[in-house]
């Protein structure tokens, strides 16, 4: 690769090459009635959310552990991990999905266990900094989605049901590509010894998984929650507007999302200096404006989607905040451990949940709007705070 080349080819511009598909799909999916995208946007929840709480967060968990622990713990344990993983998020997409209402449990669930496979071995190629290949994966299967949506629309194939189908496809390719290209990385690169962790090192492990997991476990519920919610309470039509307003303020946190996998698998960095606010806002300020600006654009072509840049100028400051947020939280969890990001993220989560059942049966998609971006608020601010507070921070400044 050429210095050109990889001043051009970085993570980062990847990264947002992969969500700008995902934005494309979110943009040729408004072709759907709101009802039928409301359909899709539950089935994706469901899936996420199940991946997120079932999956006993191991794309985390990996990315967190010292060089050398996956040789130590050596190829058993982790299926054995893997299996338990999978296992979990399927029973969870499927309680989501009867929470929800609507969706389809087969979508659900196949893809919570897609989305796990993916998030795991995924973090095993970031361990070993590829980056690029992890975020050109999720391009490829980006552009994909992009193709196949426009086929269904061509093909007059304006059905929730089959749209999320075409979705769990994409989200099964992009994980058997991931384990495949991981699995051919372990063979060629195999530790010539075999596992040599101890049963006390195991119990540990499960202990430290515990622990982040509930975290994690809290973040998610305070990320897709609410949507859950809405499709219980609101309806599919409101439902299908508010989770593409979500995806296009996502695009504000792509720069943080890759700064905190660079911090958590930076070895060397042992300081807790935060990252300043003011860069961070600067960088995902001008990407929030610009989604809620498009949001309006999609509302005047399409009048059952008017409300969106309403739930998206609502979601701005929490979109800020997030960005800050992951930032941050990953630091923290460097620095200070799992217990750390652990009482911030149970905080956050009784904040949003309290706020998500007291908004959302009254206001709709506007008080989940509200009440997201009161809690990824309390996110960022207790975040920093729990930083300010650090040993290693404190005696240096």
């Amino acid at each position: 690769m050429t210095a050109l080349h990889r001043r051009l080819v970085t993570p980062e511009r990847v990264y947002m090459a992969a969500l700008g598909f995902t934005g494309c799909a979110a943009l040729v999916s408004v072709a759907l009635p709101a009802t039928e995208r409301g359909e899709l946007a539950a089935s994706v929840a469901s899936a996420t959310l199940g991946a997120a709480i079932g999956s006993f967060s191991v794309d985390t968990f990996l990315l967190s552990r010292p060089a050398g622990w996956i040789f130590e713990r050596g190829a058993w344990w982790m299926l054995a991990f893997l299996a338990g993983c999978l296992a979990l998020a399927a029973g969870a997409a499927a309680a989501l999905t009867a929470l929800a209402g609507i969706g389809s449990y087969a979508v659900g669930v196949g893809a919570a266990c897609a989305l796990t496979v993916f998030n795991a071995f995924s973090s095993l190629a970031l361990r070993v900094d590829r980056f690029l290949f992890v975020y050109g994966t999720r391009a490829l299967g980006g552009a994909i989605l992009v193709l196949a949506y426009v086929g269904l629309y061509a093909a007059d194939r304006l059905d929730g049901r089959v749209w999320s189908v075409a979705w769990l496809a994409v989200q099964a390719f992009t994980g058997v590509v991931m384990c495949l290209t991981v699995l051919g990385m372990a063979w060629r690169y195999r530790a010539p010894t075999g596992a040599i962790a101890t049963g006390q090192d195991l119990r540990a492990d499960l202990r430290a998984m515990g622990k982040l997991h509930i975290g994690v476990c809290a973040q998610m519920l305070t990320y897709r929650l609410d949507q859950i919610l809405i499709a219980r309470f609101a309806g599919s039509g409101p439902l299908g507007v508010y989770a593409l307003a979500v995806a296009a303020l996502e695009f504000a946190q792509a720069g943080a999302v890759v700064r905190a996998q660079r911090i958590l698998v930076d070895r060397e960095r042992d300081d807790a200096t935060p990252e300043p606010t003011g860069l961070i806002v600067r960088a995902a300020l001008p990407v929030a404006l610009a989604a809620v600006a498009g949001l309006g654009v999609v509302g005047l072509i399409r009048s059952e989607y008017a409300n969106g840049w309403l739930y998206g100028l609502l979601l701005l400051p929490g979109a800020i905040a997030v960005a800050a947020g992951k930032t941050w939280s990953a630091l923290l969890l460097k620095v200070r451990g799992e217990q750390a990001t652990t009482a911030v993220a149970l905080t956050v989560m009784c904040v949003a949940v309290a706020l998500y059942f007291l908004l959302i049966p009254v206001l709709g998609a506007f008080g989940a709007a509200l009440a997201s971006s009161s809690a990824y608020a309390v996110y960022a601010v207790r975040t920093r705070l729990s930083l300010v507070r650090t040993p290693a921070l404190t005696a240096g400044g």
